[in-house]
């Protein structure tokens, strides 16, 4: 099938799964406060100051129309509900993407999203036809204490029905007060009944920074996000690799990182960065509103950073503020371009409108909305790889058609068992599936199913790190001769 095709795919599934787990969706949120004021200064908002009487005949429309409708219309209207409609509507006029507007429960969410911790049982969620699939069980959760394992479908929380519930109603019965359990009911890929458990809340600290030595003096350190705490996350584990050794090199992996907390990414820059500039905000107005800096010394070893077309926002911002400043190479494909910050405006009543009140430039001077940062080594990556986790398609079998098969088809191939991508499932397809079954210790069945997926994501995360060619292209750099010319920026 065509290459376009592939992409889409791949990219149908990113946008799901980003548009479902609802963390850290819209979390490019500028905690510095006002534009111009330090990082380290208390989070504030922007203030309405109303409007002189003389200035607000404009608004009379909208009161008129609010009157008009609640008074006259045929059938009952709630008030509040055609005014946060006016409100959206608003919003949807400007055309942008990063601003939003926040009833009471979604600013609440929101919030909870960027400080990074909430009480709950520690699972990534995700929807898919209708049924709550575990994406992710956090290490030392109650979720993992209780058995709960990735590709459980999440039926009931205290007796709720979870199933064509959504998401949003299933992270609300899933948090509460820590101590207090809750309990679930689970379906599990293989099992023949249901199986409930009784888990306990506590509070949940989201990890955002994973890191490991892969060789003597060779560190890798992978950030998923940038909420509130991931800049400390950052500092203990690179300053534990510095301990070390941290000699040979660094790897730094941003791929499919959306951004967040544009503080956090300044934070982690003035660790790695040498002396001099990281970022400037500049506002509407076009002059530079604030700009920041960096007082480390330049690292006495490589830094290699891994991008992707997913790596957005503030961890372009990181990626950016590195390459500019000759402090490391970035190895992978052209960044999403995403420049824009955001602000919150809390309203009266519990609401809010997150705004876009600057846009951010690398040192140089580079303009990347829309655009991108261009890698110093592109290289290319199987896309399933990248993104096979967001499949959650059901069962699939002979006769079917679509994107999900041909996804399937992709992760077969990708892992030995050759099949023609072409979308449909036809005898070869269902040969291959037997055939990766088989060697898995499956009935051989030719149908996909949530056993069979399970045995093949385990498959795919090992390809994942096996033919990972970016990260290999990125040790290769690191050991290769001449690379401290190229990252001084003489070649």
């Amino acid at each position: 099938m065509a290459e376009h095709n592939k992409k889409m795919i791949s990219r149908v599934l990113i946008i799901g799964l980003l548009a479902l787990i609802g963390t850290n969706l819209a979390t490019y949120y500028l905690t510095a406060g006002q534009v111009g004021q330090s990082a380290q200064d208390e989070p504030t908002v922007i203030k309405y100051e109303p409007a002189r009487r003389d200035a607000d005949a404009e608004l009379m429309v909208v009161q008129e129309a609010l009157h008009t409708i609640t008074e006259y219309y045929f059938s009952p209207v709630e008030k509040e509900e055609l005014v946060e409609g006016a409100l959206r509507g608003m919003i949807d006029s400007i055309g942008d993407p990063q601003v939003r507007f926040f009833n009471p429960e979604e600013l609440e969410e929101f919030m909870t999203d960027t400080e990074g911790s909430y009480s709950g049982i520690g699972v990534r969620i995700v929807e898919s036809n209708g049924r709550i699939v575990v994406f992710e069980v956090f290490p030392d959760s109650p979720a993992q204490r209780s058995g709960i394992n990735p590709g459980d479908f999440l039926l009931e929380a205290d007796g709720n029905e979870l199933t064509d519930q959504g998401v949003s109603r299933a992270v609300e019965l899933l948090r509460g007060p820590s101590s207090v359990p809750v309990e679930v009911l689970i379906k599990r890929p293989g099992a023949d009944e249901p199986i409930k458990l009784n888990v306990d809340r506590a509070e949940i600290k989201v990890a955002t920074v994973f890191s490991e030595m892969l060789d003597d003096g060779l560190g890798y350190i992978r950030i998923s996000s940038f909420d509130s705490n991931t800049a400390g996350e950052f500092s203990s584990q690179f300053r534990e690799m510095e301990k070390r050794g941290l000699g040979v090199g660094l790897i730094l992996d941003l791929r499919n990182n959306p951004g967040g907390l544009v503080d956090q990414a300044v934070e982690i820059a003035k660790l790695l960065v040498p002396e001099g500039e990281i970022v400037r905000l500049v506002g509407k107005d076009g002059e530079v509103h604030n700009t920041y800096y960096s007082s480390a010394a330049k690292k006495p070893y490589p830094i290699v950073v891994l991008i992707n077309e997913d790596s957005a926002s503030s961890s372009e911002l990181l990626a950016g503020a590195l390459q500019d400043r000759g402090a490391a190479l970035l190895v992978g494909k052209t960044t999403y371009g995403k420049a824009s910050v955001q602000q919150l405006a809390n309203l009266t009543g519990g609401s809010g409108i997150l705004l876009t009140i600057a846009r951010y430039f690398t040192p140089s001077g580079h303009d990347i909305h829309e655009h991108g940062i261009e890698p110093d080594f592109e290289v290319e990556m199987p896309e399933i790889l990248l993104y096979y986790n967001y499949f959650f398609p059901g069962s699939l079998e002979e006769g079917d058609y679509g994107f999900e098969v041909e996804t399937l088809q992709l992760m077969l191939d990708q892992i030995g068992f050759p099949v023609e991508a072409s979308g449909y499932f036809d005898l070869s397809t269902g040969i291959a599936l037997t055939n990766f079954q088989i060697a898995s210790g499956l009935p051989g069945t030719g149908k996909f199913d949530d056993l069979t997926w399970v045995e093949l994501r385990e498959a795919l995360d090992l390809a994942a790190r096996d033919n990972d060619e970016q990260l290999s292209y990125a040790l290769e750099l690191i050991r290769k001769p001449g690379l401290w010319t190229i990252t001084g920026g003489l070649d």
